[in-house]
C-alpha cells in the first residue's frame, strides 16, 4: 500500500470520528422524543426539522406545542424514521431501545439525551443539541441567557425557607431528583416531598401533608375541562385545615416536563410566590 494511500485512509477514518458539528450540519433531523423535541424547535434552521414525535404539539406534555405546528410527526418507530432517510437523529436515552438500537444497526446517526434532573443541566444540554444541530451560535446565546436568568432569579439564602410542595392527582408529588424538586430549592423553598424521602414521582399521604403545614401548596394537572376521580385527592376537606397558601395552575403548563428554557418560566412563577411568603426579602 503507498503512503497516499493510507494518509488517505487514515484521513476518511477521522472525518467518521469527527462530530457533527465539525463536519456539514445534518440537513434533516428528527426527534423521537417530547424532550428532544423542544430542543430541537428551539434551535433548528429553517427547514431543518424532518419529523417531531408525535407529543410535539400536546400542551399538557411540550411548553413548545406552539412552536411544533406543521411539522411531521412520528410515533417514533424504526420503519417511520427509515422512510424519512433523516441525517440524524436525536431522542431520549428513555426511549425505546429497540427502535434506537435498530437505527444503529440500520447506518442512522443517533444522539440520546438523558431526562435533566436539575435546571442547571439545562445549558449542557442546549450547547449539545447545538453542536449537533450545527447552530453552535444560536445555543451558545440561548445557554448563557438562561444561566443569566438562574442567576437572576434564584433566592438568596434564607434561615427559615417556607415549606412547598406539588401535589398532582392521586396525591402523587414530585420529590428528589426532579426538575421540580431543583425549581422549588432554587426559588428558596424547601421541598416537602423530598424531605419525606420520596425520590422522584411518587405518593404523599394527605395525613403526612397536613401534618406537615406547609406554607404553600401548589395543585398541578387539574384541568376544568376534564374532571377526573384523581382530582378528588386535591379538592379534600383536610385542606381547609391548612394556614398555607393554596394555589391551582400557577405553574405554566408542562413547563417542568424537560429540561429546555421552559423550566425558567416555572421557576420565575416559583420565585414570585416564594417572595409573596418569605420573610427574607423580595428579589432585587
Amino acid at each position: 500500500m503507498t503512503t497516499r494511500r493510507i494518509v488517505a485512509g487514515v484521513t476518511a477514518l477521522l472525518a467518521l470520528a469527527l462530530p457533527l458539528s465539525a463536519a456539514a450540519a445534518p440537513l434533516r433531523v428528527a426527534s423521537l422524543n417530547v424532550c428532544t423535541d423542544q430542543l430541537v424547535l428551539a434551535l433548528a434552521a429553517p427547514g431543518q426539522i424532518a419529523a417531531l414525535s408525535r407529543f410535539a404539539g400536546d400542551p399538557r406534555l411540550s411548553a413548545s406545542a406552539g412552536k411544533a405546528t406543521g411539522f411531521a410527526t412520528t410515533r417514533g418507530t424504526a420503519e417511520e424514521v427509515f422512510t424519512l432517510k433523516p441525517d440524524l437523529v436525536v431522542t431520549g436515552s428513555f426511549s425505546l431501545h429497540n427502535t434506537t438500537d435498530l437505527l444503529r444497526q440500520l447506518g442512522f446517526a443517533v444522539e440520546e439525551f438523558g431526562f435533566d434532573s436539575n435546571i442547571a443541566a439545562v445549558p449542557t444540554a442546549i450547547r449539545r443539541m447545538g453542536k449537533l444541530l450545527g447552530r453552535e451560535d444560536e445555543a451558545e446565546a440561548q445557554a448563557t441567557a438562561f444561566e443569566d436568568a438562574v442567576q437572576r432569579l434564584a433566592a438568596p439564602p434564607c434561615a427559615a425557607p417556607p415549606l412547598a410542595i406539588i401535589y398532582e392527582q392521586n396525591g402523587v408529588t414530585l420529590g428528589a431528583g426532579t426538575l421540580a424538586d431543583s425549581a422549588l430549592r432554587l426559588a428558596g423553598f424547601r421541598n416537602l416531598a423530598a424531605e419525606q424521602g420520596i425520590e422522584g414521582m411518587g405518593p404523599l399521604p394527605l395525613e403526612v401533608l397536613v401534618k406537615a403545614q406547609p406554607d404553600l401548596v401548589i395543585f398541578s394537572g387539574y384541568r376544568e375541562d376534564a374532571p377526573a376521580l384523581a382530582d378528588q385527592t386535591t379538592r379534600h376537606p383536610a385542606f381547609a385545615s391548612l394556614h398555607a397558601e393554596i394555589r391551582r395552575d400557577v405553574l405554566p403548563p408542562a413547563a417542568l416536563s424537560c429540561g429546555s428554557a421552559s423550566a425558567l418560566a416555572a421557576l420565575a412563577a416559583l420565585r414570585h410566590l416564594h417572595d409573596t411568603l418569605s420573610r427574607c426579602g423580595a428579589a432585587p
